[in-house]
């Protein structure tokens, strides 16, 4: 919910959203994981859970968060949630917050990572000029880049706070870290002893903690938070904290055991480019103050990420 906050904040989201679908997208941070029981959808579809019965495989996860929050929402002491807005503005919010939570389910991250990189694109110089800019907007920008994917921003925003865990800082990122961690590790003991395959990051006794986390932020996370900074270049200082980040998880893995100079070679060169990129990032939005200080992984993972789980 914070991270949302600061993503709207920091993007000036009253010059450009109306006030209900920041209010929904509100909502939606707040509810977005109610009644997690921590295990991945994945998880649930092999053990024939009941929400993944109910919701025939579907993001069974995201549709149970919907259901259980606007079950709460419709309880006589909950309903002046939307209590003050018309007949219209509800079914709006009720539109934006199923649409919102249905997206945190990994499985459409990759599409969403190849859209708004396909977006920026097409719209390059105008996201290039409006990054120079020290306040406000180009009626270009707010034309072709703020108005014409508004419902797809709301997405956007509430899937990259989900993953945000990486652009936080380093006293906040490594913590929250070793809990992700620890909650797949017990959804990994939980698949042994029923028998059935263990998820990639789940096995506590193959999973380094610090090449996990650099695979998490170069397969992922950086992907769609750079695509992100393209299109919404105020947001670049996160992107900035998330190369740090990257930086630290390097000195930890590094430090912890004897690696090969190849290894060693290969991984500190993608650290360097994300610092590279960070601060070309950062110069592109130059005259742009930060307004905010930077505020689950998935089920399954691209090909190629798995090899840097047991380094």
């Amino acid at each position: 919910l914070q991270t949302v906050f600061q993503f709207l904040k920091v993007t000036e989201s009253v010059k450009w959203m109306s006030d209900i679908d920041q209010y929904a997208l509100l909502i939606a941070a707040l509810g977005h994981d109610i009644g997690h029981e921590g295990f991945t959808n994945e998880y649930l579809r092999s053990t024939s859970h009941p929400w993944a019965l109910m919701y025939h495989d579907r993001s069974p996860l995201e549709n149970m968060h919907c259901s259980k929050l606007f079950e709460i929402c419709s309880k006589e002491e909950c309903k002046n949630i939307f209590g003050r807005c018309s007949p219209e503005d509800r079914k709006e919010a009720r539109k934006v917050v199923i649409s919102c939570i249905l997206h945190t389910d990994m499985a459409h991250h990759g599409e969403m990572v190849k859209e708004i990189k396909n977006f920026y694109l097409g719209r390059k110089d105008v996201c290039d000029h409006q990054a120079l800019l020290c306040s406000g907007f180009t009626g270009s920008y707010e034309k072709e880049v703020l108005h014409e994917k508004k419902q797809q921003w709301l997405q956007l925003f509430l899937h990259l706070a989900d993953v945000s865990n990486p652009v936080k800082p380093w006293s906040m990122c490594e913590p929250w870290a070793n809990r992700v961690l620890e909650e797949f590790f017990h959804e990994g003991d939980e698949q042994k002893s029923r028998g059935i395959p263990v998820g990639h990051l789940n096995d506590r006794d193959i999973v380094n903690k610090p090449s996990s986390q650099h695979a998490f932020i170069t397969f992922l996370v950086q992907p769609l938070l750079v695509g992100t900074v393209n299109l919404f270049p105020s947001l670049a200082h996160f992107y900035l904290e998330l190369a740090i980040n990257l930086e630290q998880w390097f000195k930890v893995w590094a430090a912890e055991a004897k690696h090969t100079a190849e290894e060693l070679a290969e991984r500190e060169a993608k650290v360097k480019e994300v610092l590279d990129e960070a601060k070309e990032l950062q110069l592109d939005a130059r005259q742009r103050p930060a307004t905010g200080a930077p505020g689950t992984p998935p089920a399954r993972f691209p090909t190629g990420m798995t090899r840097w789980m047991s380094r």
